[in-house]
């Protein structure tokens, strides 16, 4: 390999490397329905900020990783989700659903976070909480999307999480290099949102 090879090797490298830093994925290597299952510390550090009055609908509950920390937590869950992955109530499309729920708590897939955060709004009856990326903030339409429903809370995790892909042998998605929140909307609420750390 002559010097220009590697110097094009290099800088293809670390090209994919910035990239997957950012949240790309150059080798295709996600995980075809975007299932990363929730830690459950993420959950739980989310219960320790907010208290959701009611019922919860987990509209994209995968193998329950969500669900079951609620449950722990003495919520009454109603879990669902469009592909079957062995927990709750499957072939549900939440995107078609007319059903109200006093709260929703998901990890939405995340090509369909801003259809879904319009579909949780207008069913919630009280709160909806979303785990996403920092970057969600990002965006002309998000931008439209926040001014339009009515966020109070963002909690930026200090401690990066990391998720795992069960169906790649539980390898590691992100490694932790991704920066996530919980974004939380209260439909009673009229203020500006707020920013804080858990």
């Amino acid at each position: 390999m002559g010097r220009a090879d590697t110097v094009l090797a290099r800088s293809q490298a670390q090209t994919k490397t910035k990239f997957r830093l950012a949240g790309h994925d150059l080798n295709l290597t996600r995980e075809k329905n975007d299932f990363y299952p929730t830690p459950p510390i993420a959950t739980e550090q989310l219960l320790d900020v907010e208290k959701f009055d009611g019922d919860v609908w987990e509209c994209a509950c995968g193998d329950g990783a969500i669900s079951k920390v609620l449950e722990q937590h003495n919520y009454k869950v109603y879990s669902t989700d469009l592909i079957d992955r062995n927990y709750g109530k499957t072939g549900i499309d939440f995107l078609t659903e007319t059903q109200k729920c006093d709260n929703i708590i998901t990890n939405p897939p995340f090509k369909l976070s801003l259809p879904f955060i319009y579909q949780a709004v207008k069913l919630a009856n009280k709160k909806v909480a979303f785990l996403c990326r920092i970057t969600f903030l990002e965006g002309v339409a998000r931008q439209k999307m926040f001014q339009e429903t009515p966020l109070e809370n963002v909690y930026i995790f200090s401690r990066r999480i990391t998720f795992t892909n069960p169906n790649n042998g539980n390898k590691t998605h992100g490694g932790g290099m991704l920066a996530f929140a919980w974004f939380v909307w209260n439909k009673n609420y009229t203020g500006k949102p707020k920013l804080n750390w858990i």
